[in-house]
């Protein structure tokens, strides 16, 4: 190779890639159509490979563009991050950072981590990415999240990660108060209602799925699956739906004037919530920032749980 592909190069490649043609990328990042055409001649030369193809519905990816892809959008990501690294040592009000979490962080721990993160970066931009780490893993590998939060599957290979637990929690059924099904104390009296449960692969939830349906599901199990907290919410409160989620919602005010525990005699694994996050990549100080005060608010969870 003669020498390293340009910036301009990367960034009409990817704009390609989001965009889905020649045409509408030009448009996104105010170019012609012939420069955005002759931008990626150049970089296919620079590599000596064909990248792109144009197919029956739009811009095909070759093999080598597969494989370019993934390691054009991490360059992409780290020089993003370093820019947004030195912002951050000049000006520390300023930052960006992304991070996926599950639920229970959502509900119990962001709000006041926001509140103390907002008075040290009151101009930082924080993107919060709600999810399972099946979901998310993808994401937090190429560089689009920091890092994730959220129950950690043995089942899936996280070697390139620093994991580090952070808390404990146990799961049960939830419902709405007043739920016809609200004073059952099995599992094998619930089959049959209807459930909302996490898209997850693999994983803690799929573990929970056996337990609920010991000989798979059958056509009388009701089962919507979806990352929505929002939905689910609605699902349980309107349509009577129940979840299987962590028992510490019931702590929050508001949660518990709305929902309770069905007590079923079937206990459920405890859910471990860790911290991962890349070992090649260095976080920047804002995310460095913002993952201390999730310790700190997770070690006040835990505290209050023993007392």
């Amino acid at each position: 190779m003669p020498y390293l592909p340009k910036i301009n190069h990367l960034k009409a490649f990817e704009a390609i890639i989001l965009h889905g043609s020649i045409r509408a990328a030009a448009k996104a990042l105010n170019q012609t159509q012939p420069g955005i055409t002759r931008t990626l001649r150049e970089l296919e030369t620079t590599l000596d490979a064909t990248l792109m193809v144009r197919g029956t519905r739009g811009i095909v990816l070759t093999d080598a563009g597969r494989v370019f892809e993934a390691r054009m959008k991490l360059v992409l990501y780290e020089l993003e991050r370093a820019v947004d690294e030195i912002k951050q040592i000049n000006q520390s009000q300023h930052g960006t950072v992304s991070f996926g979490c599950s639920h229970l962080k959502t509900l119990r721990i962001i709000p006041s981590v926001m509140q103390r993160i907002n008075k040290t970066y009151p101009k930082a931009q924080i993107s919060l990415y709600e999810g399972q780490q099946s979901e998310l893993l993808p994401s937090l590998r190429v560089g689009r999240l920091d890092f994730f939060i959220g129950i950690i599957s043995e089942e899936i290979s996280v070697g390139e990660f620093v994991e580090e637990p952070l808390m404990t929690c146990p799961f049960g059924v939830v419902a709405r108060k007043g739920h016809p099904l609200a004073n059952c104390t099995s599992l094998a009296e619930l089959r049959n209602a209807k459930w909302y449960l996490p898209v997850a692969d693999a994983g803690y939830y799929s573990h929970l799925e056996a337990l609920l349906f010991p000989t798979g599901k059958g056509p009388e199990n009701v089962v919507f699956k979806g990352d929505s907290f929002a939905v689910g919410e609605r699902l349980v409160l309107e349509a009577d739906y129940l979840v299987i989620a962590p028992l510490a919602m019931l702590d929050i005010d508001f949660m518990s004037k709305l929902f309770c525990s069905i007590p079923v005699k079937e206990k459920f694994p405890d859910g471990q919530y860790s911290l991962l996050y890349r070992q090649d990549a260095s976080l920047t100080p804002l995310a460095k920032h913002l993952i201390n005060e999730l310790r700190i608010e997770c070690s006040k969870q835990v505290v209050q749980k023993r007392s």
